[in-house]
């Protein structure tokens, strides 16, 4: 499937397979095949039409985890390998580990202990358009918080979320178990945050399920997540097409307005590998936070920032005039207060920045304003297999306002994305007429459905009265013919069709804020233990007996082991002259991360004639003899190896010395 830039934001680490066929398709049939999922182009159309679970009950009362049968921990929710509704685009992963983020993080929370700002952080997935998305939409907290149906962190390990779906209300259910690599260790995908919030990865699962699966998922636009979590209208500008004062007016009044802002860097041969103006990735999308004026002392000059956050959460190679570190912030400025000072700048490497006006048209290409208005609701008619529309015979619907009223009037469609690879290759067309009582024709719309089209009446409220809205579509073969009639407004609008009947079949979830387990958890497997590297032992000298010299030099404070890179590398040695003859060494190496592998080498020459033991085995272990005698033992601790440590004893020979060194290095797995 070819698809544009216009249309696709591909993630800086997808990994493109170039292997041959045959080698192609015997990776194919090693992966794990799904057994509970039906797969076919309206899948992700039915999950939405499918009965809840009793998403309280399980909540409340299950000591243990539950696990959602439409999106099972398996192969089949990253790809449907080896079908025509795949490419392969994450075959590399199809075969990943799936972990519960309760186990692999116990002490997360949904939103960590600080702001949303740094909850999210892309991983292995094309997705910065979504992650920019619902980072922009999380910089209003009672925006963002209306999502989140039960925000209690609960055995089960299930989270409802309110959502919209052809814009219309839905409540949606996912478990918290995530691809988390070949050792099942850590996300592959959008990672846990900073202060150990977990929102990001069950946000980006929830997408990955609305949309049949994860490699459904890669690439897009920002205000598909717009659209996913808050159902606004959007507008996209082409920077090109604007300059400095009038994209400074359209930013700073969008955020006036508390408006949801994202912007995007221009396509790359390589994607978000490339590097493009002050070293931001190509390719990339970015949150558009905020905007903020400085002022020199007297008020003389002023210049005008944009505050931007890249979902990698990271802005370390971030090259513009107003970077982290430019003395262009220890400026002196109005009322005292430095530039810096002005903004609130925290110096970090957290994906936050800064750029003036000019370097935002020379960077980006797209722009992206979401239209959120805090006090607006939304109202909705909800049309399930219309067989009689059609681009000649409209739909009718009719609504009645007793008041003058500012609203946006939308008619919506299942987005092409939920239809798998293979399944939509063109568009529906849609035309919504918006006629008087006395059918007077006063607005309209014709357009593909991927252009999220509108009839805006913000600024031109509608009198009272009686109005008719006429809807014609013009369906593909594979169109899912349901759609939704769709009003934002300040107060509820009761939309109904040529019988005066309504149609609401789902509705939103903001009555169990509060809901939470009332039973125990259920007792998990005691996970291996790390190292324990305090040594508050007992003072002891190696004495020749390796059985038991290598038990009771392991905690004694004889070998002190030192900590290095936040424990990546633990290294000690204690060496002991026994009876004064010979010499006894103990070395010690070893790990505290869990999601490394790890490898180090022990090396020891000394004369032949000594005796040494390995804790992982002396197989471990090679001697070579050039005169001396030189014993190499690898130490390899892979992500599931316990326990992640090895000890060395060696016993020289009488009379006979030696010398020891060691190497070590780690990989993320």
């Amino acid at each position: 499937m070819k698809l544009s830039h216009s249309a696709l934001l591909l993630l800086f680490g997808v990994q493109l397979v170039t292997a041959s066929q045959n080698r192609l398709q015997k990776m194919i049939r090693s992966l794990p095949q799904a057994k509970q999922v039906t797969q076919s182009c309206t899948t992700a159309i039915d999950r939405f039409k499918a009965a809840l679970p009793d998403y309280k009950t399980i909540v409340q009362s299950s000591s243990n985890f539950w696990s959602d049968g439409q999106f099972p921990a398996d192969g089949s929710s990253i790809q449907w390998t080896g079908t025509k509704y795949s490419s392969n685009g994450l075959i590399s992963y199809a075969g990943n580990k799936w972990e519960r983020l309760n186990n692999l993080c116990p002490e997360c929370t949904l939103f960590g202990t600080s702001d949303y700002l740094n909850d999210i952080t892309q991983g292995g997935l094309g997705d910065c358009y979504y992650l920019a998305g619902i980072s922009a939409v999380a910089e209003i907290n009672s925006r963002f918080e209306k999502v989140f149906v039960n925000p209690q962190v609960n055995w089960a390990g299930l989270y409802a979320f309110n959502v919209y779906i052809r814009g219309i209300p839905h409540v949606m259910v996912v478990d918290d178990s995530i691809p988390a690599g070949q050792y099942g260790k850590k996300p592959v995908f959008a990672g846990l945050g900073g202060d150990n919030s977990i929102w990001g990865p069950l946000l980006e699962k929830a997408w990955a399920k609305a949309n049949t699966n994860y490699e459904q998922i890669i690439g897009g636009q920002p205000f598909e997540a717009f659209s996913f979590l808050a159902s606004v209208p959007n507008n996209n500008f082409k920077i090109a097409s604007l300059n400095a004062t009038s994209i400074w007016t359209k930013v700073s009044q969008a955020d006036g307005k508390n408006w949801i802002m994202s912007i995007s860097t221009p396509s790359a041969p390589n994607g978000d590998k490339d590097k493009c103006k002050f070293n931001l990735a190509c390719a990339h999308a970015y949150s558009l936070l905020a905007v903020s004026t400085v002022y020199n002392a007297d008020r003389t000059q002023s210049i005008n920032l944009f505050k931007i956050r890249n979902p990698w959460r990271k802005d370390a190679d971030y090259s513009g005039s107003y970077a982290d570190g430019s003395s262009l912030w220890l400026s002196a400025g109005a009322d005292g207060k430095t530039y810096a000072q002005q903004v609130g700048l925290v110096i970090a490497d957290d994906g936050v920045f800064y750029m003036t006006s000019e370097e935002v048209l020379q960077s980006f290409d797209d722009l992206n304003i979401g239209q959120y208005t805090e006090n607006f609701v939304t109202s909705w008619y909800d049309k399930r297999d219309d067989q009689v529309a059609n681009e000649n015979t409209p739909a009718i619907y009719k609504f009645t306002l007793n008041e003058p009223t500012p609203m946006y009037i939308r008619s919506t469609l299942y987005s092409k994305r939920m239809y798998p690879i293979s399944c939509k290759p063109d568009q529906a067309n849609i035309k919504l007429i918006l006629e008087d009582a006395f059918g007077k024709q006063l607005n309209y719309y014709w357009s593909n459905e991927q252009s999220y089209s509108y009839i805006n009446l913000v600024d031109a409220p509608l009198n009272v009265g009686t109005y008719t809205l006429k809807f014609y579509p013009q369906w593909t073969a594979v169109d899912v013919k349901d759609y939704g009639i769709v009003i934002d407004a300040p107060r509820d609008i009761v939309i109904t069709d040529v019988n005066g009947q309504a149609s609401r079949l789902t509705a939103h979830d903001f009555s169990n804020k509060e809901l939470k387990a009332i039973v125990a958890q259920a007792p998990k497997p005691e996970k291996p233990k790390l190292p324990d590297i305090s040594q508050t032992g007992a003072a002891y000298d190696l004495t020749g007996n390796l059985d038991q010299d290598i038990l009771k030099i392991r905690y004694s404070s004889s070998l002190p082991i030192t900590n290095q890179r936040k424990g990546t590398y633990l290294t000690g040695s204690s060496s002991t002259l026994i009876g004064g003859v010979r010499y006894g060494l103990a070395m010690f190496m070893g790990t505290l991360r869990e999601d490394i592998t790890y490898t180090s080498t022990l090396t020891v020459t000394t004369k032949p004639g000594h005796i040494f033991k390995f804790s992982p085995g002396n197989d471990k272990c090679t001697v070579t003899n050039n005169g001396d005698d030189e014993i190499k033992c690898t130490c390899l601790i892979k992500p599931d190896t316990y326990p992640k440590e090895c000890l060395l004893v060696v016993i020289t020979k009488e009379g006979e010395g030696y010398s020891n060194s060691y190497s070590a290095s780690a990989k993320s797995s």
